[in-house]
């Protein structure tokens, strides 16, 4: 342990892997609500797209995929349902086109200019100070949203037709909703790269839902495991030279098996016999 605090890259990760775990649990709760945990995973990758815009026109990488992440999540909230396009299918064209776009453009550029495994897999441990500075920024939007929004998101996500009949914009709170889960997306691809992704923004949530139900206790429970989840997975991906966001998504596994274990024997000791958890 003392090793790992001596270590200056690693005292210089906690900040940002804070912030971002954060983030995260409160964004888990209502992806898993809302049903969008695809989202998350088409937003990731289609966040590849502003990374190879921002390398080819040597823009500032966090700020332009933050701004296509927006940019994509806001037109899958808008696009026409009513004639048969569902929300799968419109994830999957934006995600494979913003894909197929920003591995072209990345193709252009160097292999200097580009950390492809960082990309994909993420790299806290090279955080910048101007990284540093566009994550709290972040972090500070989506909190905020997230204090204010809370309730009407948890209201739509459960009875969205009562919701609007009760005079709440359920449009806008949507729209703001996806503008979210896009910022966060890119917040989170720092840690664990764009494949990772998801997992920081489902785990946490889907470990707290076998032991919660109400929004505060969920938000509560999930909080305690992310962060636990990854200042543990940076502690161990420094004691086994492992990579960093791959480490902290398998912590993050590590307790969805522990919390699914534990309901079920919490079951089978109360009830006599295990009941599915998801229905």
């Amino acid at each position: 342990m003392s090793d790992f605090f001596a270590s200056e890259v690693m005292r210089a990760a906690l900040f940002p892997s804070t912030l971002i775990a954060i983030v995260a649990s409160g964004m888990s709760v209502m992806i898993l609500a809302h049903r969008l945990a695809f989202l998350a995973v088409g937003v990731s990758h289609a966040t590849l797209a502003g990374l190879g815009l921002a390398v080819v026109l040597a823009l500032p990488l966090l700020p332009t995929a933050a701004a296509t992440a927006v940019i994509v999540s806001l037109m899958l909230a808008s696009m026409p349902r009513h004639r048969g396009l569902s929300d799968d299918a419109g994830t999957g064209v934006l995600f494979a086109g913003a894909m197929a776009l920003g591995i072209v453009l990345l193709s252009t550029a160097s292999k200097y200019e580009v950390d492809l495994f960082g990309l994909l897999f993420g790299n806290i441990l090279m955080v910048s100070e101007h990284d540093q500075y566009w994550l709290m920024w972040g972090s500070g939007m989506v909190m905020i949203s997230l204090i204010w929004a809370a309730r009407p998101w948890w209201s739509i996500a459960f009875d969205a037709k009562t919701a609007a009949a009760s005079g709440l914009p359920v449009h806008l709170y949507r729209l703001l909703l996806y503008a979210m889960v896009g910022l966060s997306v890119v917040m989170c691809v720092k840690l664990a790269g764009i494949v990772l992704t998801t997992g920081l923004l489902v785990l946490p949530a889907a470990s707290a839902w076998f032991w919660g139900r109400g929004l505060f206790g969920l938000w509560l429970i999930s909080l305690l495991i992310s962060l636990t989840g990854t200042w543990l997975g940076l502690f161990l991906s420094y004691m086994l030279d492992w990579p960093s966001g791959a480490t902290v998504v398998l912590t993050l596994c590590a307790f969805f098996g522990l919390s699914w274990a534990g309901s079920w024997l919490k079951q089978v000791i109360f009830k006599g016999s295990p009941q599915r958890i998801f229905d």
